[in-house]
């Protein structure tokens, strides 16, 4: 699977470009098999028609039409795809890192270095948004020449009703643009157990490669990352069949092709077959 770099990708798509600013309408047949995207700049994706799946390293989300999201630097996986007749849809701004740096220094704005700096942050299109994407759709559709600072005027009209809504979360996001290199791998793992990602896609999301994920994991944890995911949804198996439920509606859910898989992985780790876990299970 080859890497989609961010603005790089959508030069081909309707656009106003100003320097290292630009605004684009994006539009795309379905593209259901997840991408792995890098990007290369903030991006603010309007989802006009349609649904955006982002994976990002400590969550995922859905973002649906009369949605949006801010996306910081950094590896995704995404896929994109219609609901209706229409094409998949959205407008999108990409803006630097040295411009979210000197929005933040402008106006004097920071949050504790403590702060956990969010994955990305995703937000409902009001009646101001539906304007401003109008307002933008106008300029990409005309084709106009933009000068820079009306470009950054927009950019800064945006995170300032933003700044609004999401305060502390927003400023973080901007505060840092790369991943922390603190990033838990278990964390990593532990978020993605039943998004059904290979470890290779892990590892992107890591910014890792295959190899170095899973020797680093390894050397911090002790355990291979493939054999932890197993082991981990096996112990929460374990904890849906104490709370009642049967195997016979977990399988599928814990990743196993059919019913003889699990009980035979559920044996060999905790040495008795699901049934008679869930029977010893039970108060006499």
């Amino acid at each position: 699977m080859t890497n989609i770099y961010i603005p790089q990708a959508t030069e081909n798509q309707q656009r106003v470009t100003a320097g290292d600013i630009s605004f684009v309408h994006y539009a795309e047949r379905d593209s259901l098999q997840k991408s792995r995207v890098v990007f290369n700049c903030y991006v603010i994706s309007f989802v006009v028609n349609g649904e955006k799946a982002i994976f990002r390293p400590s969550n995922n989300t859905i973002v649906s039409t009369g949605e949006g999201i801010v996306i910081p630097e950094g590896n995704s996986l995404m896929a994109e795809h219609t609901l209706n007749a229409h094409q998949y849809s959205s407008v999108l701004v990409y803006f630097p890192a040295k411009l979210a740096h000197d929005f933040l220094n402008r106006h004097k704005l920071s949050t504790k270095q403590t702060s956990v700096q969010p994955d990305y942050i995703k937000f409902k299109q009001t009646n101001y948004f539906a304007g401003y994407i109008k307002s933008l759709q106008a300029l990409i559709h005309d084709g106009q020449n933009l000068p820079y600072q009306l470009a950054a005027n927009k950019v800064e009209e945006l995170l300032l009703v933003l700044l609004q809504s999401h305060g502390d979360k927003l400023i973080s996001l901007l505060q840092s643009n790369k991943p922390s290199p603190q990033l838990l791998l278990k964390n990593l793992v532990e978020n993605n157990l039943f998004n059904n990602l290979t470890l290779d896609e892990l590892a992107f999301l890591a910014h890792k490669s295959l190899a170095s994920f899973k020797r680093d994991f390894e050397k911090a944890y002790h355990i291979a990352p493939g054999k932890y995911i197993r082991d981990r949804k096996l112990e929460i198996a374990r904890q849906e069949l104490e709370q009642g439920k049967n195997a016979s509606s977990l399988y599928i859910d814990f990743g196993y092709d059919n019913l003889s898989n699990f009980s035979s992985a559920f044996k060999k780790k905790f040495g008795i077959s699901p049934k008679q876990y869930q029977l010893s299970a039970q108060p006499i």
